[in-house]
């Protein structure tokens, strides 16, 4: 897999610069309502500018500094902040949605300070900023996608994880709830980057998808994804 992205990788290189400057390449996020609804969105909004947003299959782990060595155009959506480790990328001043980063924990009585072990997903910017604001000093653990970390949660392997809101609440109707704590500790907002070589195109893209909140079209797709 790390063999075919960096090949990608080149080849997307190659054809941004020599051939379609007017197409927009995007690693392909994992499928969920949120990221439906900001690649229809962004679509739309791109469209309107004559330009096309296309979504290719790319090793998640790299993404980011694909996305900041400009072998992708940028990033779907990714939280504030994100210039700070790859300062390549120039944020699209326009919230796409929001979200809770939530502490899901087997011990009712316990504070965050006091877990004994923690699982977190691997490369996931919003867990690892919190631990950077908030050290833990239990066992940490990482996996590659939250399935993982709720099975060792529920299945008692692990105390606690840091999980994204909209992650965990496909999963509530099948735990036993008074079990488990539910904390929030973050609202984050979710923004598009685009690589400095794009610097020119943000301001266009931040007027078009203003236009498209005031006409409507951002609540309708919302409502429509259920965001």
């Amino acid at each position: 897999m790390r063999i075919f992205s960096l090949l990608l990788l080149c080849c997307l290189s190659t054809h941004s610069v020599a051939t379609d400057n007017r197409t927009l390449y995007f690693n392909r996020p994992a499928d969920t309502p949120q990221a439906r609804y900001v690649i229809e969105l962004l679509q739309t909004a791109y469209q309107q500018l004559g330009y096309k947003l296309e979504v290719v299959d790319f090793n998640r782990q790299s993404a980011l500094i694909a996305a900041n060595n400009g072998a992708l155009d940028g990033q779907l959506g990714r939280i504030h902040g994100v210039t700070q480790a790859y300062p390549n990328l120039l944020q699209v001043r326009f919230p796409l949605y929001t979200f809770n980063l939530q502490l899901l924990s087997r011990c009712l009585s316990c504070t965050f300070e006091q877990l004994d072990s923690l699982v977190i997903q691997s490369g996931y910017l919003v867990s690892n900023q919190y631990l950077d604001s908030a050290p833990f000093n239990g066992q940490l653990i990482e996996v590659k996608n939250n399935i993982t970390q709720l099975n060792l949660v529920t299945q008692g392997k692990v105390q606690a994880a840091l999980v994204v809101d909209f992650h965990l609440r496909e999963h509530l109707a099948d735990m036993d709830l008074e079990t488990f704590k539910i904390d929030t500790l973050l609202t984050i907002e979710t923004y598009h980057y685009l690589h400095i070589k794009h610097k020119a195109l943000i301001p266009r893209l931040e007027e078009a998808l203003h236009d498209l909140a005031k006409k409507g079209t951002v609540a309708m797709l919302k409502a429509k994804y259920q965001i």
